[in-house]
């Protein structure tokens, strides 16, 4: 019997990134996330067997006899850090629904696992999430999706003077993960291949002292082509370089795909909140992460 989960095709895709594209900038987390996964489509899936990364090893689903006006969407990823995404526009949500009800591909004893989704959806998962799995899931994390038009990126003055010691130049996987995935807040055993996948595909900018191999502020992408990792050692923060680095990779990324950006900024984190409202960023949304006991 087939799935009620159908793999999406690249023509589906482009088709969903059209419709969500009039819904922006409320749906910028999923037409960003569907861009970056087209972006990185052959080479994603023609080398599957060697991604480093669960969270890159993914695919894409939607309802195999739904509309696909209503731009229901599943992800799934590979081994690992099992998270799955879940999305719809159809106000009902029957798509959804019967999806998370009917398929059998959701790994759902995966450890750890995590599920993301659009505040509004946020009821279907609270209802749905114990019928799969007759657990209490834990509400892990609330974060806001923060939005800069492509415009204000273009607006925005690189004007700061470094030090005669310092320079910027972008990450390299093999030299600078490990540190990165070091100082990350959210490590743990599979997040290293992350941090090296996520610089082999998207790339990332560090803020270098001459004569050091390792950076003293960085930022990166992840799967959903969204900065974030932005990090600077204890010893160099107030000196304003993780405003600065992040200006310099959003005119980076604005370059190489020509889209309004977002990132995800824990509600509660007020610096990053502030950093991010200077900067011309706004809220568009939130979104839930729900977690799986161990």
């Amino acid at each position: 019997m087939l799935d009620i989960l159908l793999e999406c095709s690249q023509q589906q895709l482009r088709t969903m990134l059209d419709i969500l594209k009039s819904q922006l900038p409320r749906r910028i987390q999923q037409h960003n996330f569907i861009y970056s996964y087209l972006y990185h489509y052959e080479r994603i899936n023609a080398n599957r067997e060697h991604l480093k990364s669960g969270q890159w090893n993914l695919r894409l689903y939607t309802h195999r006899y739904g509309n696909l006006d209503n731009c229901t969407l599943i992800s799934l990823n590979g081994f690992g850090d099992y998270i799955v995404l879940c999305f719809s526009l159809q106000e009902s949500q029957e798509e959804l629904r019967e999806c998370l009800a009917k398929t059998n591909l959701i790994e759902w004893q995966a450890k750890p696992m995590y599920v993301i989704c659009d505040e509004s959806i946020i009821p279907l998962m609270k209802e749905m999430l114990p019928q799969r799995l007759d657990i209490a899931w834990e509400c892990y994390s609330l974060e806001n999706i923060m939005y800069i038009t492509k415009e204000k990126i273009a607006a925005l003055k690189v004007d700061e003077i470094l030090p005669e010691d310092l320079y910027v130049a972008h990450l390299d996987a093999e030299k600078h993960a490990v540190t990165i995935n070091e100082n990350w807040k959210y490590k743990n055993e599979t997040s290293l291949g992350l941090v090296r996948q996520s610089i082999e595909f998207n790339g990332g900018l560090g803020l270098f002292r001459r004569g050091e191999s390792q950076p003293l502020c960085w930022i990166l992408e992840n799967e959903f082509l969204s900065p974030g990792f932005l990090y600077t050692m204890p010893s160099e923060r107030r000196k304003g370089y993780g405003a600065l680095i992040m200006k310099l990779e959003l005119k980076r990324l604005l370059k190489l795909h020509n889209l309004d950006l977002f990132t995800f900024v824990v509600v509660h984190n007020e610096r990053s909140m502030q950093l991010h409202r200077k900067l011309g960023f706004e809220i568009a949304t939130s979104i839930v992460w729900f977690k799986k006991p161990h």
